[in-house]
């Protein structure tokens, strides 16, 4: 498993996206089953984009099980996904494990990103915020808490692991207009 087909599929995703986009636009229509192949585009978009990284890492480091759980649990979101576009499920629990799973993708793809060095995942502040921040928005979403402030947490929690993935960019950058 190479990277290389999944960036080829993620653009090929793409343009098929913008092709759907133009034939609205020229047909000067929308419809339904249109609307659908262009979600559908977009969410394999998404997926391609998304596996990019686990299967970077699954070349590199081929006994990271991280980059594999990742690439399970973003099939897993796809093809969930497919089955609520195509199949209109009308459950609101069926809509629930479908963000949880899609949210645990995304951030399982994260980790696996991270996980291309060992021991960097066990000792990275960045993946302990996020993965608070995931626990608290899975919890939210399967328990469907509207209260805000249960929300204001998730939103610090996701402005703190931002704040710290930008400060070692932002310390990159300072030593180096310093060497200047």
């Amino acid at each position: 498993m190479t990277p290389k087909p999944f960036a080829v599929a993620f653009v090929t995703a793409s343009v098929v996206a913008v092709l759907i986009v133009i034939v609205m636009v020229v047909l000067g229509e929308y419809t339904k089953t249109r609307g659908r192949f262009l979600i559908t585009a977009l969410v394999f978009e998404g997926y391609f984009f998304a596996s990019l990284g686990p299967a970077w890492v699954a070349e590199r480091r081929a006994d990271s099980p991280v980059s594999r759980v990742a690439l399970a649990a973003a099939v897993a979101g796809l093809l969930l996904l497919l089955t609520g576009i195509w199949g209109t499920p009308n459950s609101d629990a069926f809509w629930k494990s479908t963000a949880i799973v899609t949210v645990l993708a995304l951030v399982l793809a994260y980790a696996a990103v991270v996980d291309v060095q060992p021991g960097r995942l066990a000792r990275s502040y960045q993946v302990k915020a996020v993965a608070l921040a995931t626990v608290i928005a899975c919890f939210g979403i399967a328990a469907g808490i509207n209260w805000p402030p249960y929300w204001w947490v998730f939103t610090l929690t996701a402005l703190v692991w931002v704040g710290a993935l930008l400060v070692p960019a932002v310390g990159y950058l300072a030593r180096r207009i310093q060497g200047r």
